[in-house]
């Protein structure tokens, strides 16, 4: 593993701007000051558009964090400063592996130094999709083939190849209070679920996705709409923030980016259907495969599609379980709970059919 540059720093999120000059000036005493332009991005998203006002923290700025742009000369880097509460639910150690394993694997920007609350990294040119990009025939088949790239990275000299995602979601079911300090909130979420029965939901579908047999893949484990940035003039996309990266059953990476071409308003009329699945998933394994002397067959992108939407209900119930964490732990001003909901009724609304399949 590279040698990573620390720096004795907190940043305060009320002064954002002043604050990463102070990182610049420490992370690269070669820069002048003076030549040095800050831009506050919106939303918590890298590549969301550049403004200098004060952050405005929307639905999609659902993590809390908070990014400045900073730009010398003809280089580029971004700091990006965490919010409260966000190590509950992030393994920022692993974070920093991930980072450091894509870099030199081509996959992600050069990760520069991290402060305490923080990391300086490089910045990934393009604009970030929206809801309608997701499924554009081209864009989406970019995705594709990138996502079997990922899936290819093999980071097994620095860290555990198990799957994470049910001792994920395990460990978030103990963070959950049991009963949440606001009272809407806990009224709102007796209204739909219990621990209990989550805990149940949670035991009895390990045992059925264990059947299935997934491959075990570096994954993403965040494929929104926000984190994946496409580069008009190099046609290709690129992913960004990969604090939930680990080691996880492919299907999953694949359900879960599915279930994103809902958008975070989870319009779930919006989810693909069969027959615009397989040809996002033919891509992939042909990718994947890397070569044409072994065509994929039919057979074995059916076998992906029952793999990858089986694997959806787990990405419904690891959002859903997220999203109660954070309605205990987080300071914004958005429906936690709500949020939870919708993703926990689509888990049993899908349910017995994707099982099924």
């Amino acid at each position: 593993m590279d040698a990573l540059q620390t720096l004795d720093f907190e940043m305060d999120h009320s002064c954002l701007l002043e604050g990463s000059a102070q990182v610049i000036q420490m992370a690269f005493p070669e820069w002048n000051q003076k030549d040095v332009r800050y831009v506050q991005q919106t939303h918590g998203i890298t590549n969301a558009l550049d403004t200098t006002s004060l952050v405005d923290f929307d639905s999609y700025s659902a993590q809390k964090i908070s990014v400045v742009k900073c730009i010398h000369n003809k280089e580029t880097v971004l700091i990006r400063t965490y919010g409260k509460g966000t190590d509950a639910i992030i393994d920022r150690k692993q974070e920093m592996i991930n980072m450091i394993v894509l870099s030199r694997s081509g996959m992600s920007p050069k990760l520069y130094a991290r402060f305490s609350n923080g990391i300086v990294y490089g910045y990934v040119e393009g604009v970030p999709f929206s809801v309608e990009d997701m499924r554009d025939s081209h864009k989406s088949l970019l995705v594709a083939g990138h996502l079997a790239n990922w899936h290819n990275v093999d980071a097994s000299d620095v860290m555990k190849t198990s799957p994470k995602l049910f001792g994920t979601l395990n460990q978030w079911l103990d963070v959950i209070p049991k009963r949440f300090s606001k009272p809407a909130v806990d009224a709102s979420f007796r209204s739909f679920i219990t621990i209990d029965r989550l805990r149940k939901e949670v035991a009895q579908l390990q045992v059925e996705l264990t059947k299935v047999n997934a491959p075990i893949v570096f994954s993403h484990c965040d494929l929104l709409t926000g984190n994946i940035i496409f580069n008009k003039e190099k046609d290709r996309v690129d992913f960004i923030d990969y604090e939930y990266g680990s080691y996880n059953p492919r299907g999953f990476d694949i359900g879960n980016h599915f279930c994103e071409y809902a958008g975070f308003d989870c319009e779930w009329s919006l989810y693909p259907d069969e027959s615009f699945q397989k040809v996002w998933l033919r891509r992939y394994l042909e990718t994947a495969n890397g070569s044409e002397s072994s065509p994929v067959t039919e057979e074995q992108v059916s076998m992906l599609y029952a793999e990858v939407n089986k694997y959806a209900l787990a990405a419904h119930l690891y959002w859903g379980i997220w999203a109660l964490v954070q309605a205990e732990i987080s300071d914004l001003d958005f429906d936690y709970a709500g949020y939870s909901k919708l993703r926990i009724d689509e888990y049993f609304r899908r349910k017995s059919v994707f099982l099924a399949l």
